[in-house]
């Protein structure tokens, strides 16, 4: 099997990959950005999605799912550009071999990447 060890943003190396491993349909590894900035975003990204998966199960009204919703993002210090940042299209991986392979549903938690392999 191929193992990844960098991982790019829109083609350029933004991070190391070690101890990969493979679990269908996921991957994982740890993970060490080249820019730490970048890694806290992930995290703070990873978060955010999980609380808005709260807030939209708690069946609020809509104006007040918006401030709860803007506040969580301010307070994690996520901008509007930075949500997009789990979009799929914009990251790979170059593998062992010298391969290249899409990563989707990117998550970065707690030092460890997850995605969609």
């Amino acid at each position: 099997m191929r193992t990844p060890e960098k991982l790019l943003h829109k083609g350029k190396v933004v991070a190391r990959l070690t101890k990969f491993s493979y679990e269908f349909p996921w991957a994982y590894a740890a993970v060490k950005f080249e820019n730490a900035e970048l890694g806290i975003k992930l995290e703070n990204l990873a978060a955010f999605k999980n609380f808005d998966i709260e807030l939209e199960e708690q069946e609020l009204p809509e104006s007040e799912e918006e401030a709860l919703w803007e506040k969580k993002r301010s307070e994690l210090g996520l901008s509007m550009e930075d949500l997009k940042l789990s979009r799929d299209g914009l990251w790979t991986v170059t593998c062992d071999d010298g391969t290249e392979d899409e990563v989707r549903a990117i998550t970065c938690v707690d030092g460890w990447l997850q995605w969609r392999a």
